[in-house]
Formats: structure tokens, sequence, C-alpha cells
């Protein structure tokens, strides 16, 4: 019976949420999919994790020996997925339901043009959400509007296209994953997701879309970060952003969009400076354009491959809207 399944690997990202595994594993080994292995990398947690995870004879874990960040964290997962399709989802994603996979598969065999199916994510309990795709304009990021989840659960159809995918669960073939390159691990963070779902769609032609019959829970919403937490992070969202642009861009659009880009960055930096009373924002953010310029050419080498590579030739990513659903 598994022969008429393709294999489905399961790859979970792991870093310190024993507050979340003890639902999120239960929901992702439930599923009714004959034919799936389960794989968790654990990015070198310092809770009891990995104890809790090891009571799991099903799931394959790997344990880095060091956090390597979000990027090369979830490509060591795919690297190591022998299936012919993957959900990756991070630790605080609860799948909702056991035929999710079942659905996606058949989804993605009926239809040739996919390149990554992004699922809805929710809060528990939470009857709006943010999270249905990633979408841009010249002028950056495009606003999203909160929505109400049953309006997309009603959606007549199953997929709707989207500029790139949200990172907590998203599914894919694996050789395409492979053929783009998979994500950017120059840096742990901010340069991920959003960079992987523009590449593909202009080195493949294939399309991004949010699946709208099924959604899984997000338990992490509500997960708080302190100052020094957030202060790192954000050591790497000017270098990410950038990259992002520079390296998938036409460059008449670089010209338009760095600029106000710039423009949002610094006015965010003194925002956030006065709101937490932190200098180490400030700090955080010189840092970061440090750490964009020293990696710069390497940035650029990528940027020429891409563009010589890329089917679509215009930056068709700008064009899609969010989904009046």
């Amino acid at each position: 019976m598994k022969n008429d399944y393709p294999l489905v690997s399961i790859v979970m990202l792991n870093f310190n949420g024993q507050k979340y595994l003890k639902q999120t594993i239960p929901s992702m080994l439930n599923s009714d999919y004959p034919n799936c292995e389960f794989i968790v990398i654990d990015n070198n947690s310092t809770d009891s994790s990995v104890e809790f995870i090891k009571k799991f004879k099903r799931i394959k874990l790997i344990q880095n020996k060091e956090n390597c960040g979000y990027s090369k964290g979830k490509n060591i997962g795919v690297k190591n997925a022998r299936g012919k399709y993957v959900l990756l989802i991070d630790d605080d994603i609860l799948i909702d339901s056991k035929k999710l996979l079942g659905d996606l598969v058949r989804l993605h065999e009926l239809n040739d043009d996919i390149f990554n199916i992004s699922i809805l994510l929710s809060q528990e309990n939470d009857k709006f959400t943010y999270y249905y795709g990633g979408f841009y304009s010249l002028y950056g990021l495009l606003y999203k509007n909160k929505i109400k989840i049953l309006r997309v659960l009603k959606s007549k159809n199953a997929l709707v296209e989207i500029a790139s995918p949200d990172g907590g669960a998203l599914f894919f073939e694996k050789s395409i994953f492979n053929r783009v390159g998979g994500y950017d691990d120059s840096q742990p963070y901010y340069c991920d997701v959003g960079d992987y779902g523009i590449r593909g769609t202009i080195l493949t032609g294939k399309k991004n879309y949010l699946y709208t019959k099924q959604k899984c829970m997000h338990l992490g919403l509500e997960r708080k970060e302190d100052n020094n937490s957030w202060c790192w992070k954000y050591r790497y969202v000017f270098s990410g952003i950038s990259k992002i642009i520079i390296k998938n861009y036409r460059l008449k659009n670089i010209l338009i969009t760095y600029p106000v880009f710039l423009m949002f960055i610094l006015a965010k930096t003194v925002k956030q400076t006065i709101a937490r009373k932190e200098l180490k924002v400030i700090g955080s953010f010189i840092y970061s354009i440090y750490f964009f310029l020293t990696t710069l050419s390497t940035t650029l080498k990528k940027r020429r491959i891409i563009q010589s590579k890329r089917i679509i030739k215009s930056d068709i990513f700008l064009k899609i809207k969010p989904p009046l659903f």
C-alpha cells in the first residue's frame, strides 16, 4: 500500500521548544498518511527538549552541536529528509488535522506549477489571522489586514496564489527546494522564507500558494522576547532584507525599493530605541550594516547567478496582491 503513496518527510526545527512539543509532536505523529517519516532537528537546546523528543521512537532526532540559526537548521533538516515531499514546520506548530498530509500530496500531484504550499496559521481559539502569505510592492512589504479564519476556510479555491509563503508551515517537493538552493544560510535569521519564496518563483516559473481548506495552530505567537533576544535578532534585519532585494529584484526596481527601505529601517530603529528605552537597538542596527557590507561581495555573486538563471524576467512577485477572501 505504501508504494501507492510518495514518501513525505515531516521536518520540525526545534530550539528550546519544550513548552510546545508536548502538543506539537503528538499532532505531528497523528497523521493518517500511510508513508511518512518524522525528523526533528534540534538547534542545541538548553531546556529538556531533547530528552522529551527521545521518548518517541518514530522520530529521527538530529542534534546540532551549536545553534545554527533558522535557515541553516532547516536546510539540515531537508538535507536529511528521504521523502519526495517535505512538510517543514516550526516547533510551535500544531497540526489540526490528521488528513493534512494526504490533502497536500493530492494537490501537489495534480498541479505541476506548485513551488510551495503555505498552510494557514492561527492562534489557539483565535478567529483572526495575519498569517496567509507574504506580499510585496515597490515600496516594501504590503500591509495585510487581519482576516477572519472562517472566511479563508470557506474560500471556493483550495489554492490561492501568494507572493511568498509563511515560514511556520510549508509543503514542497524536495528536489525543487534543492534546485533553487534552499534557504540562504549566510545569516541565522531574516533571509529565509521570503528570499526562498521569491527566488524560487523567478528561477522555476512555479508559484507559491496558500492552502485554504485546513489550518495549523501557531502556539508560539504569544511568545515574548526580552530586549536582549530582540536586539540580537535585530542585528540581522537590515542585512537580511538588503540581501533579499539585491539578489532577487531587477535593477530598475532596486533603485526604487531600496531607498524606501532605508528610510523605513531608519525610522523603525529610532522608534524601537525609544519604545524599548534601549540603546542596544542602535548598536544592533550598526552591526547589521557592518555585517551586510562584509558579505556584500558574496551577495553580489549570488545576484549574478540568480539573475542569469531566472526564467521569469519580470519581478512578478511585486504584482501579487493579498487575496480578498
